[in-house]
């Protein structure tokens, strides 16, 4: 199909420059015309290269998730299968990831941006931890209800919960921004454990710059927050976000959409308590 398409459109740009060849110069235009239509294959043969190549990136991107998602469920049982972890979910090495980071920092309390299959995998793991819970703040409420009966269907609501956080304004250091309700996180401090993956570009620009300043005074000393997926836009907010709050040290973390963990660098007094501990 796409060849044809190809052959069409090479086709179409042969002909009008022909007929417009034909009609100034009568002469030169059968010339004119294999001229065109070389010239208007090659243009069409490197846009058919440039969608092969980025295919294949893809291709090997998705071959490079078979281990992740193999070791993901050797480490982390599942009751029943989790969603699909593609398009605007985690990709397995990211949850993969989050398995790792409970484990060690064994969170209390972990709150994520949007929910899905992240809220599942990070139930199970705190349900292996014993202890914690994690709140989603979702502001569609069809996919928090639908998340809801994940939860339901997967036994973890001793350890999961979804809250309805529409998206409304919210003011940062004196600038207007849209970001999730703040009273969806009343009750939620000390927050151990921050997933950030919302909200979705689609709905606007810079969203997601309103989520650490918001967080930040809500998170323990030892709080680690995670960004998952990493483009241009998330690149300028995280270099805003380290003027901002030179607190937080940035590690990029390189798997397949990108992720940044950014934790307090210890001040002198913390440094020493923990030194002396």
């Amino acid at each position: 199909m796409h060849g044809i398409k190809v052959a069409l459109r090479a086709g179409a740009a042969t002909a009008a420059i022909g007929l417009m060849a034909y009609l100034i110069a009568p002469g030169v235009a059968p010339i004119l015309a294999i001229a065109a239509a070389t010239s208007a294959l090659g243009f069409e043969l490197t846009r058919v290269r440039a969608t092969l190549l980025r295919r294949l990136d893809d291709l090997d991107g998705d071959a490079a998730q078979i281990q992740p998602l193999l070791e993901l469920r050797a480490r982390l049982p599942t009751r029943h299968p989790l969603p699909a972890m593609r398009e605007f979910a985690i990709a397995p090495d990211f949850a993969l990831l989050l398995t790792e980071l409970i484990a060690t920092e064994q969170p209390e309390l972990v709150v994520e941006t949007g929910s899905g299959v992240s809220t599942l995998v990070i139930g199970y793991a705190l349900e292996k931890l014993g202890r914690g819970r994690v709140v989603a703040l979702e502001h569609d409420p069809v996919y928090a209800a639908k998340t809801r009966a994940d939860i339901a269907r997967h036994g973890l609501a001793a350890f999961a919960s979804v809250v309805d956080a529409p998206l409304e304004p919210i003011t940062i250091g004196g600038e207007r921004h849209r970001w999730y309700a703040p009273r969806a996180l009343d009750g939620l401090d000390q927050i151990d454990l921050v997933l950030d993956g919302g909200p979705p570009r689609y709905l606007g620009p810079m969203l997601r710059y309103a989520s650490l300043p918001t967080f930040a005074p809500r998170m323990s000393p030892r709080g680690v927050f995670v960004v998952d997926v990493i483009a241009r836009e998330e690149r300028t907010i995280l270099a805003r976000w380290k003027t901002q709050l030179p607190a937080f040290d940035q590690h990029v973390v390189p798997n397949k959409k990108g992720a940044v963990i950014l934790r307090r660098e210890p001040t002198p007094q913390r440094l020493s308590s923990a030194l002396t501990a």
